[in-house]
């Protein structure tokens, strides 16, 4: 029997081929009138953000555009989103490309209709007094999982900290999920977001809020994610491959939002905040160490995913079975041209000790399978190196 547990997913999901084209008239069902679109750069050089303005205008909304958000989302530029958001008078944030627009439209709903400092709203549920703005999410990569989680992850500017705010009324209303709009990303950031849908899923499947519900939502972006992610990777304008894999990205947080992540998120958050390097390279790095970690805190689980992803462990022991994961982790790796290691990502030895206490009080390893302390953080940095 299983034991008791609590699930909740608030979005409402639109998916598919030209979802896009409706973001208006989910818009005018939320009874908006004003929208802001955060998103960056390379959102409107790929001619992305057309496509969104079009489907807004067309159901009768004002759009205005803030495109300076940049990987791992700081602070400072936060507030300038909310300025915009205010100067707009938006009633509306919709939150376009990747995990950093995404996290940043939240993020800027909640200081369109605050005061702060932000910083006094970091890990605390619901931390902000006054109701944010409502955010949609359009995600042009698959792998954050953002369009559908109730946490944006900030960068701490004056601290290398990054941190998330988390709350319910943050989760985005509407989520309008459409894998044309995947089609163009480059092959690097394919691989990077890909790892880390299946990161959110392994995660989820092993932590100690795992459930039935989280449990059959974590291995079916599993599978989705080893049946599809060599494919997309040679091949990016395999559409059925990008929708999968964009729905296994869908699939894991949804499961890692009531189930939790672990110790790879916990590092990986931790050098993402510390170095300033994208979320997706330092999840690849750390992806196998935190898994080698807790293999022996889960091992059927474990074993269960190295089948998943194409090991025949028959003949194995449990104690293999489990472990096995780990070579396939490193062969999808190598397939996918990923060979960052922690140098690459700036790591000095120098800074053991302080990142070690920071991965401790992430958000992260509290629902990790296998305890851990600041001496076992500081030695899987150690083995990193190795």
């Amino acid at each position: 029997m299983p034991k008791m547990f609590y699930f909740d997913s608030k979005t409402t999901v639109v998916f598919g081929q030209d979802a896009v084209q409706g973001l208006g008239s989910e818009a005018a069902k939320l009874g908006a009138r004003k929208a802001l679109i955060a998103t960056d750069k390379g959102i409107v050089r790929a001619g992305l953000l057309e496509k969104a303005i079009r489907s807004l205008t067309a159901a009768g909304l004002e759009v205005a555009v803030f495109d300076e958000v940049e990987p791992n989302p700081k602070d400072k530029m936060i507030l300038e989103g909310a300025r915009a958001a205010r100067d707009h008078q938006a009633d509306l944030i919709v939150g376009l490309g990747g995990g950093s627009p995404m996290d940043a439209a939240k993020a800027i709903a909640i200081m369109s209709t605050n005061d702060g400092p932000l910083e006094s709203y970091i890990e605390i549920l619901d931390a902000w007094p006054n109701t944010p703005l409502p955010v949609m999410c359009v995600p042009t990569t698959a792998g954050t999982g953002a369009e559908v989680s109730r946490a944006a992850m900030i960068n701490l500017s004056d601290q290398k900290l990054k941190r998330a705010l988390f709350g319910a009324s943050i989760q985005p209303v509407v989520a309008v999920v459409d894998p044309l709009l995947t089609l163009g990303l480059p092959q690097h950031l394919t691989a990077y977001t890909g790892i880390d849908a299946l990161c959110h899923a392994f995660e989820a499947y092993i932590a100690t809020l795992a459930n039935p519900i989280s449990d059959a939502l974590a291995e079916k972006a599993i599978r989705l994610a080893a049946d599809n992610l060599r494919a997309v990777y040679s091949h990016g304008d395999d559409l059925e491959a990008r929708s999968n894999m964009l729905l296994a990205s869908t699939l894991a947080v949804i499961a890692c939002s009531s189930a939790g992540l672990g110790i790879v998120h916990s590092l990986a958050q931790t050098l993402g905040g510390y170095y300033d390097v994208p979320h997706g390279r330092s999840i690849a790095v750390c992806f196998p160490y935190g898994i080698g970690y807790n293999a022996s805190a889960e091992p059927e689980k474990c074993a269960e995913v190295s089948r998943m992803m194409g090991t025949d462990t028959s003949g194995m022991s449990d104690e293999a079975a489990a472990n096995s994961v780990l070579d396939a982790l490193r062969n999808l790796l190598a397939d996918l041209d990923v060979h960052d290691d922690l140098r690459s990502l700036g790591f000095r030895e120098s800074d053991l000790p302080e990142l070690a206490d920071i991965c401790v009080e992430d958000g992260s390893t509290p629902t990790n399978p296998r305890p851990i302390d600041a001496d076992g953080f500081a030695e899987l940095f150690r083995s990193a190196l190795d």
